[in-house]
């Protein structure tokens, strides 16, 4: 069974480590800790069976979301639990009146593109040379969600 929880100080320790296990670029950032815990913090996390295995982070600032990080377990990928967590982010939205939500993905992630337009994201515009891993600059696309009125 997968239940979707709040990100909060009793399960927050166990979200950062679980970030750290599935972002292999920046293993030991302790900014996404600490992004965490502000007042502005908007994080879910799911666990299936009573075992934490995804989260999404974003940033909330007057009627706008920013998502900054979405994380699934490798076992649990292409099983429909990031669309739960954006679409649960979504509905805390229209429930909490935020109007539009913005991230931004990199242009070779054709999962997290595909995902988001099905959660019906739509593609505003485009960060050249954004991302850079493994010794390699890539675009990221910016997307944006607005609630409708």
């Amino acid at each position: 069974m997968f239940e979707i929880k709040k990100i909060n100080g009793q399960n927050i320790e166990a979200v950062f480590k679980l970030y750290q296990k599935i972002n292999l670029y920046n293993k030991s950032s302790v900014t996404f800790l600490e992004t965490m815990k502000k007042p502005y913090h908007i994080g879910f996390c799911g666990y299936m069976n009573n075992t934490l295995v995804s989260f999404i982070s974003s940033i909330h600032v007057l009627d706008e979301i920013d998502i900054i990080e979405i994380g699934v377990i490798k076992e649990q990928r292409r099983q429909g639990v990031a669309y739960k967590l954006v679409s649960h982010l979504q509905k805390h939205c229209i429930k909490n009146g935020i109007r539009k939500t913005f991230l931004c993905v990199a242009e070779n992630n054709i999962a997290a593109i595909s995902l988001y337009e099905k959660t019906g994201f739509n593609k505003i515009g485009i960060r050249k040379n954004y991302y850079f891993r493994d010794g390699f600059l890539s675009d990221s696309y910016e997307y944006s969600w607005k609630v409708k009125s």
